[in-house]
């Protein structure tokens, strides 16, 4: 959206981003072609406002969306949740080991995300359940995630947990080059500075993620809760749009 913000900005529009790019993650320099394009910054996290230091454009923490979206947590004894992700690339490397790693479940919740194939993808196995992210947050006993921002809505409800993502290889070795000075992957444990979820990135094995599934405890909820919160985001954007 950076060019078209870039555009009628010089025209004397003023122009409000949300969502700020992850600076903290690579190529912080970025910070300035961003403060170009906008002239006040809303950001999903307490710590990104400071990145802008120095640019003069106006960055402010507003709150992270998963905080207005929490369920009703009913968890199910020997419900497992998967969340394989939606492109056909990520179902095509997460699927397999996640369904092997849950199979000693009674039930396993498929999570659907939008635009997903993830129904035509699944072997005949009357435990395997599609059911939308909200229902598999609510139901299951423990889940096994990609990494995302559906990780923070597992964290922020208070679901143990872990996190496991592999990409094409060329593009695990240039991220490698790109991506610096941080301890994490996954959100949840970004913003407690913690491993509160176990991570395992582009090397693991179906007994490994099983193993890590039967070990997972429940997160800090209410820590990561305050730390993206309070509850009223959508709210706040909207006032800093017609202020």
């Amino acid at each position: 959206h950076m060019p078209a913000a870039r555009a009628v900005r010089r025209l004397g529009v003023r122009t409000v981003g949300w969502v700020s790019p992850q600076l903290w993650a690579w190529r912080p320099g970025r910070k300035h072609a961003v403060a170009e394009a906008y002239d006040q910054l809303l950001c999903l996290f307490p710590f990104e406002p400071a990145l802008y230091a120095g640019t003069g454009i106006d960055a402010r923490f507003v709150g992270h969306p998963a905080v207005d979206r929490l369920v009703e947590r009913r968890p199910e004894s020997g419900v497992a949740a998967i969340f394989p992700g939606s492109r056909p690339a990520e179902l095509a490397r997460h699927l397999g080991p996640f369904l092997e790693a849950t199979r000693g479940y009674r039930t396993v919740l498929v999570a659907e995300a939008s635009g997903s194939d993830v129904r035509s993808r699944l072997p005949p196995d009357p435990r395997l359940h599609v059911v939308a992210a909200p229902e598999a947050i609510a139901r299951c006993e423990r889940a096994l995630s990609k990494s995302g921002t559906v990780t923070l809505e597992l964290a922020v409800n208070g679901v143990p947990a872990v996190v496991a993502h592999r990409v094409h290889w060329l593009t695990y070795l240039v991220g490698k080059q790109l991506v610096r000075g941080i301890r994490f992957l996954a959100l949840p444990n970004l913003l407690a500075d913690e491993a509160v979820y176990r991570e395992f990135v582009q090397r693991f094995s179906a007994a490994d993620l099983r193993d890590a599934l039967t070990a997972a405890t429940e997160p800090p909820a209410a820590l990561l809760r305050d730390r993206v919160g309070p509850p009223g985001v959508v709210a706040r954007v909207a006032d800093a749009l017609l202020a």
